[in-house]
């Protein structure tokens, strides 16, 4: 992260700008920051840009800490009620860029636990929760994708109710909703970051349903080979049609967008 970069004024615009609206400084710091990275590990080629969803993993995590180490997340960002054991939040589908998806499922496979947690996804049919949430604690943590990172809820019953669709107990006032912004604006404006440089480079890279679209590409050490070449190593059916438009046409070499 570029040390320019001002966590506490990013959160104090914020405040004043109210998030989650059009402009959010910390979301397009992280979009930019990660945008730069993938975009220079793209004219290194295929390797180098999967190893960039690792770096960018990293880069997210070190803004994001930085974001908690500000005074003013501290004093004014209500508490969220995750942690380990929680796992309520892992019952609803996941989105994951094409690229996370091929780094993860490289990652995965190299693991010495790896067998039986393939043998989990394998055994996958559908549904929920997540295949990898284990003993109510996730078990790719480390790998997890952008989307999981950014959700911070500050009441567990609410997530109980939506997520799991189970009777949240009776207690107190009414679930909340809320949920705290700054992570994420830092780990949205990283996983469009992630795909923005390719899909601007003619690199089919879309959003993808995580489990299936995993469970597609687990057993195929091929898979990011294949992608790089342009051809469709997902499902259709896990495409996720609201993040980026399919590429139709590969960019040759020397030439731009307009």
């Amino acid at each position: 992260m570029s040390s320019s970069f001002d966590a506490a004024a990013a959160l104090q615009s914020m405040t004043s700008a109210r998030s989650g609206v059009a402009n959010s400084p910390l979301r397009d710091a992280s979009f930019n920051a990660v945008r730069s990275l993938v975009g220079a590990a793209l004219a290194r080629g295929l390797d180098a840009s999967i190893a960039a969803v690792g770096e960018a993993q990293a880069l997210a995590e070190r803004l994001w800490a930085q974001v908690r180490a500000t005074p003013a997340f501290a004093l004014g960002t209500p508490k969220a009620a995750c942690g380990k054991g929680c796992g309520w939040c892992c019952h609803q589908r996941v989105g994951a860029t094409a690229t996370e998806v091929l780094y993860i499922a490289e990652k995965l496979r190299k693991r010495p636990e790896a067998q039986p947690l393939m043998e989990r996804l394998a055994a996958w049919t559908g549904g929920r929760p997540c295949v990898f949430l284990i003993d109510n604690a996730c078990a790719i943590y480390d790998l997890r994708p952008f989307k999981c990172r950014g959700l911070y809820h500050t009441d567990a019953r609410w997530c109980m109710g939506t997520y799991a669709k189970l009777d949240a107990p009776i207690f107190g006032p009414a679930p909340s909703a809320e949920h705290q912004m700054p992570p994420k604006d830092v780990f949205d404006g990283a996983v469009f970051g992630l795909a923005h440089p390719l899909h601007m480079a003619g690199r089919d890279c879309p959003g993808v349903d995580f489990i299936p679209a995993l469970k597609a590409v687990i057993n195929r050490p091929d898979a990011a080979q294949a992608w790089w070449r342009g051809e469709a190593v997902f499902p259709a059916e896990t495409r996720l049609h609201d993040w980026f438009p399919p590429v139709t046409g590969r960019i040759k070499p020397g030439k731009k967008r307009r």
